[in-house]
Parts: C-alpha cells; sequence; structure tokens
C-alpha cells in the first residue's frame, strides 16, 4: 500500500519516515460500489477519508429531500468536510457518497489532529486545499443565490459539453438538478424550452448540442 501512498497522496512525501511508519499503522483501507454512503447526515466524523482510486461526492438534503452538490473529492484528495467535522467536533448537514467506485484509506482524527500540529508542510497542505474548496463552495453558492435557473442550467450544459469535448452528453435531468440545486420537474421543463429554441436536441438519457452559439448567449458573463 505504501507505494500507492507514495504515487497518489501529494503530501505523503513531506511526512518523516517516522511519520510515514505511523500513517501506514493507523490507516485502514475501505472499498466501496457506487452509492455507498461513508459518511451519514449528522454523524460526527471519526476519520479522514483519502482517495486513491475512484471518486466521493460531498452533498446536502433539503427539507423537501432534494439533494444538491457540494463538492466532490477524486484521486489524490481528501475529504475535506470529514477534516472540518473533526476540527469542529460536531456532525454537519452534509453525506458523502462513493460516485465512482473507490479505494479509501482512513486515518483515525486524533492521528490526523497530532499530525497537522507536528508536520508544518502536512498542515500547509490542507490549509490550502480547505481554502481552495471553500473558494469553489462561495462561486456556488453565489450561483444558486443570484443566477437563475436558467443561467445555471446553460452553464452546467456549456461546462459539460467543454470538457467532454463531444456535442453528446449522457446523462439524466434528475443528475443535472442535483447538480444545479432544483427540482427534476423545473430542469425537464427549461430543457425542453432550451430544445424549442433550437439550442438542443432531446433523446432518451442524452441532450445533443445543436447550437453552442445560442447556449453562450443564455450563460452570463
Amino acid at each position: 500500500m505504501e507505494k500507492q501512498l507514495q504515487e497518489v497522496l501529494p503530501f505523503y512525501k513531506t511526512l518523516t519516515r517516522e511519520e510515514k511508519e505511523e500513517f501506514l499503522q493507523q490507516s485502514q483501507l475501505l472499498e466501496g460500489e457506487s452509492g455507498k454512503i461513508i459518511v451519514e447526515t449528522g454523524a460526527v466524523c471519526q476519520k479522514v477519508y483519502f482517495v486513491l482510486e475512484g471518486s466521493l461526492r460531498v452533498f446536502q438534503l433539503s427539507e423537501e429531500g432534494r439533494e444538491m452538490t457540494l463538492y466532490r473529492a477524486g484521486k489524490g484528495e481528501a475529504c475535506l468536510f470529514s477534516l472540518t467535522c473533526i476540527m469542529k467536533e460536531e456532525a454537519l448537514n452534509t453525506v458523502t457518497v462513493v460516485e465512482e467506485k473507490a479505494r479509501l484509506v482512513g486515518i483515525p482524527s486524533e492521528f490526523f489532529e497530532d499530525l497537522m500540529s507536528r508536520n508544518i508542510e502536512f498542515q500547509r497542505y490542507f490549509l490550502r486545499r480547505l481554502l481552495h474548496k471553500i473558494s469553489g463552495l462561495m462561486i456556488r453558492t453565489e450561483s444558486v443565490t443570484f443566477r437563475s435557473i436558467e443561467e445555471r442550467l446553460a452553464k452546467y450544459l456549456r461546462d459539460h459539453f467543454s470538457s467532454e469535448g463531444f456535442s453528446t452528453l449522457a446523462t439524466t435531468h434528475e443528475k443535472i438538478a442535483i447538480e444545479i440545486g432544483t427540482a427534476r420537474e423545473v430542469v425537464s421543463r427549461m430543457l425542453k424550452t432550451f430544445q424549442k429554441e433550437g439550442i438542443i436536441k432531446l433523446s432518451r438519457g442524452e441532450i445533443t448540442l445543436l447550437s453552442p452559439e445560442k447556449l453562450n448567449e443564455r450563460v452570463p458573463m
């Protein structure tokens, strides 16, 4: 396992030989298929998890039961909400779930705090990562608070068509609703509007981009 830790976790090389030995002794491997819950809402975190393979998704549940994705943790990253939960020593209203089949390594909260106090490079790494995620959450909060659903949907589609590099996106209305923080019915209605305007074409489980120019017009500057 040490070889994989060395290759995947950026901070591992900053640990001393003694700290690496402790890390290995304290570590617990965890594997999970897509959908496996790692931390339930209201639970006080006992471990900090690092992703060796796959990915995690952290989301909040509204009172109506709707999900809103807060962030993801991929290969080489830590589940930073478990970190903040540990530091505050209280439960958070979030759920951490395996999105893509994952292999994780977890260390006890006491050892994590001890390592943070002893190794300044380890501490700096996590503070940088935490600030990065907080910045992302601030942008996401601003989007949900101040942008219309139409603008959020247009930006979601543009970003995903660009990242995938294809004109067809395989997804569902439910997944999009979770990502942009609204109801599935609202997404379905707005997508049909985009289709009528010749921006996209809808088919079962797929969205095809017909007019990038018209889509870009819907995305706020």
